[in-house]
C-alpha cells in the first residue's frame, strides 16, 4: 500500500458519498483533524465523515506532492500538498481551489490499511 492507493481510495469513497467504505478507512483508534473541527476518537470522526458525504457537491483534493515520512510493514506516516475545492453533483469543479496539506498515519490492522490520523488544513494567508 502506498500512500497514492489510501488517498486514491479516500477520495473514491467521498466522490462515491459511501459512508460505509469511509468507516473502513479509518481505524477504530481514529483521530481525524479537518477545516471544520478537531475529532479525538471514533465517533466524533464518522460524525464528522457523515456531515462531509451528507453537504452538496463533493470535496476534491488534487495532490501535487505526497511524501512518504515513514513506510513500515504496519505503518505508513505521509504529508502532502495541493488543492481542496467542492464539485457539484455532476463532478464540475466550481472554480474555487484553495491550497490543503494533509499528514497522515496509516495503520495495517486484520489484512486491511486503515487511516488513524488524518489532518488536513488550508493554510492561513
Amino acid at each position: 500500500m502506498t500512500a497514492g492507493d489510501l488517498l486514491a481510495e479516500l477520495q473514491s469513497a467521498v466522490t462515491a458519498k459511501d459512508l460505509d467504505r469511509l468507516e473502513e478507512l479509518f481505524d477504530d483508534e481514529t483521530v481525524l483533524f479537518g477545516t471544520a473541527a478537531a475529532n479525538l476518537d471514533r465517533e466524533q470522526t464518522l460524525s464528522y465523515l457523515r456531515a462531509v458525504v451528507g453537504q452538496e457537491g463533493t470535496i476534491r483534493w488534487v495532490f501535487d506532492d505526497v511524501v512518504p515520512l515513514v513506510s513500515e510493514s504496519d505503518v505508513l506516516c505521509f504529508a502532502a500538498v495541493g488543492t481542496v475545492g467542492l464539485d457539484d453533483d455532476a463532478g464540475q469543479s466550481d472554480g474555487d481551489r484553495e491550497p490543503f496539506r494533509l499528514t497522515c498515519v496509516a495503520v495495517e490492522r486484520d489484512g486491511r490499511w486503515r487511516l488513524r490520523h488524518f489532518h488536513g488544513s488550508i493554510p492561513q494567508t
